[in-house]
C-alpha cells in the first residue's frame, strides 16, 4: 500500500527555477522565445474557450429556450447545472493532477469537454441538453488551471507573479466577447452556431495541447478512500446551494418548497463533511484553516466583490432589455467592455507586486462604486453610449480585482503551507461562484420587488380625472384612429400603451435603486477592506516582517514530505 505523499516515479534533476511549485503543477524549463509566444497564445485560447462556452449559453438563453420549447425554469437549469458540476469538480482536480500528472489531467478533461461540445450539435431534446451542460461543467473546471499553467511557461521566473495574473485573467474575456459575437452567430446558424463555435474552439485547444504539451511535474500518492465520501457530501451540498441560488428568483423564493428542503439538506451534508474532514490526518479540506478569522475575511471580501460585480450581468444587461435595446445595438458597448477587461488584466499583471497589492484591490472596489453610481441616473432616454464610461470602469475593476485577490490568497497559502493548496483552490472558486450567484439572485430579487413598489406608486398618481392623464390617454388612443374605428377600443388601446410605459418606468426606477445599493455596498466594503489592510500593516510592522506575498521563484519542499 503506497504511503500518502510518496513520490511516483523518478524526479528529474531540475534547476532551482525549473522546479514545480507543488506536485501536480508542471516544471518551468527555459523555452526559446518562439515557444514562449506559442504557450502564451495557447493560454489565451484555453482561457477564452473555457469562459466563452458558458457565456454564449447564458447570453442567448432565450433563443435556446425558444428552439427547444423550454419554460423559463427549464432554461435556468441549463446554466445552473453547469455551475453545479463545475464547482463540485474543483474538489478533486488538484489531487487528480498530483497523482496522475499534469499531462494526463490535460488530455482527459480537455477531451471530455471537446466531446461534450461536439455532442451539443446533435442535441434535439431537453434531457440531452441538460446532461451535456453538466458534462461541460466537469470538463471546463480544468480549463482555468490549464490556462494558468500555459501562461507560466510563457514568461521567465522573474515575471512569475505577472504570469499568474495573466493566466487567471484571460478567463474573464469570455463574457464580454460572447455579447459581441452572438448576434452574428445567431444570424448565420441560429443557436447551432453557438455550439459550433464552442466545439471548434474546444477542438483547437485539444490540438494545441497535443502539439505543445506541458512539461512533466512531480507525481505523488494523495487519493484516499475517504475522499469519495467527502466529495459526495461536500460536492452535493455545494451543488444544492447553487441550485437554490440559480432557480430561486425564477420559481420565486416563497412559492417553491423544494428550495427550503434543498437548503436544509445542503447544510446537513456540508456539516457532516466538515466533521469527517476535521478528524482526518490528510484532509481534502483543511477545516482548521477555513475556520480562521483571516481566511473567512479573505473569502468574504472575494464574495462581496463578486456580488457587486453582478451589476454588469444583472443591472446593466437587465436595464438595456427593459429599454428595448436589441443585441445588435449593444455590440459596441460590449466591445468597449472587452477592451477595458483586457486593459485591466494587463495593467494588473504589469504593476502587481507586494506594494501595489492593496492599492489595486481597493482601487478596483472604488471603481465599482463609481461605475454603479454613474448608472443610477438611467432614464427612458438612456442609450448604450451613456453606459460606456460606467461599464468600462466596472470591467476594468473586475479584471484588476482578480489578480491581487488571487495573490493575497497565495500569500496566505504559503504562510499556512502548500499542503493546503486544495483548500485554497476550492474555497477561492466557491467564494467567486457563490458570490456571483448570490449577487445575481439578490439584485434580481431587489429589482423585482422595487419595480412592483414603483409601479403601484406611479399608478396611484395616474387618475382619469387628471387633465394631463386624460390628454395623454386621448393622444395614445388617437394613434390607433387609422386602424381602430370604435372609440371604446381606441380608449382601451390608449390605456394599455400608458400601462406599458408605466411598467417600463417602474423597472428603470428599480434598476436605479439596484445601482445605488451596489454603490453603497462597494463604498462600505472599500472602508472595511482598507481597515483590514491597515491593521495587517500595523501588525506586520510590529512583528518586523513583511506581509505574506508569493515569491517570484519559489523553491518547493521535497515532494515525498508534501502533505495532502
Amino acid at each position: 500500500m503506497p504511503r500518502h505523499g510518496e513520490t511516483i516515479g523518478q524526479t528529474p534533476d531540475w534547476l532551482p527555477h525549473e522546479r514545480p511549485l507543488i506536485p501536480g503543477s508542471p516544471s518551468t524549463p527555459d523555452f526559446p522565445l518562439p515557444f514562449r509566444i506559442v504557450h502564451a497564445l495557447i493560454s489565451v485560447l484555453i482561457g477564452v474557450t473555457g469562459s466563452l462556452g458558458t457565456a454564449l449559453i447564458s447570453v442567448n438563453l432565450p433563443a435556446i429556450q425558444g428552439s427547444l420549447g423550454l419554460t423559463p425554469t427549464q432554461g435556468a437549469w441549463l446554466t445552473t447545472i453547469y455551475v453545479m458540476t463545475n464547482i463540485s469538480m474543483n474538489l478533486l482536480l488538484v489531487k487528480y493532477r498530483q497523482q496522475f500528472g499534469i499531462r494526463r489531467f490535460t488530455l482527459v478533461f480537455l477531451s471530455l469537454y471537446t466531446v461534450a461540445a461536439f455532442a451539443h450539435l446533435f442535441l434535439d431534446n431537453y434531457p440531452m441538453a441538460l446532461a451535456l451542460r453538466a458534462i461541460s461543467g466537469v470538463g471546463a473546471a480544468a480549463l482555468s488551471a490549464l490556462a494558468m499553467f500555459y501562461m507560466l511557461q510563457a514568461f521567465p521566473a522573474s515575471f512569475r507573479m505577472g504570469a499568474l495574473v495573466l493566466g487567471v485573467g484571460v478567463s474573464q474575456l469570455g463574457a464580454p466577447l460572447a455579447r459581441v459575437i452572438s448576434t452574428g452567430l445567431l444570424d448565420a446558424a441560429y443557436w447551432h452556431g453557438l455550439y459550433a463555435l464552442e466545439a471548434c474552439l474546444a477542438a483547437a485547444c485539444l490540438a494545441a495541447v497535443l502539439l505543445f504539451r506541458l512539461p512533466h511535474g512531480v507525481r505523488i500518492h494523495v487519493f484516499e478512500k475517504t475522499d469519495a465520501l467527502t466529495f459526495a457530501l461536500l460536492g452535493g451540498g455545494l451543488g444544492l446551494i447553487v441550485a437554490v441560488l440559480g432557480l430561486g428568483r425564477v420559481v420565486w423564493w416563497f412559492e417553491a418548497p423544494w428550495l427550503g428542503w434543498c437548503l436544509a439538506a445542503a447544510v446537513v451534508m456540508i456539516a457532516i463533511a466538515s466533521l469527517v474532514e476535521h478528524g482526518r490526518v490528510h484532509p481534502l479540506i483543511d477545516t482548521r484553516w477555513v475556520a480562521t478569522a483571516a481566511f473567512l475575511r479573505f473569502c468574504l471580501n472575494i464574495a462581496l466583490v463578486r456580488l457587486i460585480l453582478s451589476e454588469q450581468s444583472v443591472g446593466a444587461a437587465g436595464l438595456m432589455n427593459v429599454l428595448g435595446l436589441a443585441a445588435e445595438q449593444q455590440r459596441l458597448l460590449y466591445g468597449v467592455v472587452l477592451l477595458a477587461t483586457v486593459a485591466g488584466v494587463v495593467v494588473s499583471a504589469a504593476t502587481l507586486n507586494q506594494k501595489t497589492l492593496a492599492p489595486q484591490f481597493l482601487g478596483s472596489i472604488l471603481l465599482i462604486a463609481v461605475g454603479a453610481f454613474l448608472d443610477a441616473r438611467a432614464t427612458v432616454l438612456t442609450a448604450p453610449v451613456n453606459l460606456y464610461l460606467s461599464q468600462a470602469l466596472l470591467a476594468f475593476a473586475a479584471a484588476m480585482f482578480l489578480g491581487p485577490a488571487f495573490m493575497f490568497g497565495i500569500g496566505q497559502l504559503l504562510t499556512r503551507g502548500l499542503g493546503s493548496i486544495i483548500t485554497f483552490s476550492v474555497m477561492f472558486g466557491v467564494a467567486q461562484n457563490l458570490g456571483g450567484l448570490f449577487g445575481a439572485s439578490l439584485l434580481g430579487t431587489l429589482q423585482t420587488v422595487r419595480a412592483q413598489h414603483h409601479a403601484v406608486y406611479l399608478a396611484e398618481h395616474l387618475t382619469g380625472s387628471d387633465p394631463a392623464v386624460a390628454a395623454t390617454l386621448q393622444a395614445y388612443g388617437g394613434a390607433y384612429a387609422a386602424t381602430q374605428g370604435d372609440p371604446a377600443f381606441r380608449a382601451a388601446d390608449g390605456v394599455a400603451l400608458l400601462t406599458q410605459q408605466l411598467v417600463q418606468q417602474a423597472n428603470i426606477l428599480a434598476f436605479n435603486d439596484v445601482f445605488r445599493v451596489i454603490g453603497a455596498i462597494a463604498v462600505a466594503q472599500f472602508f472595511y477592506a482598507a481597515l483590514l489592510f491597515v491593521l495587517l500593516a500595523v501588525r506586520m510592522k510590529r512583528q518586523g516582517v513583511q506581509a505574506p506575498a508569493p515569491p517570484s521563484s519559489p523553491t518547493p519542499p521535497k515532494p515525498a514530505s508534501e502533505p495532502a
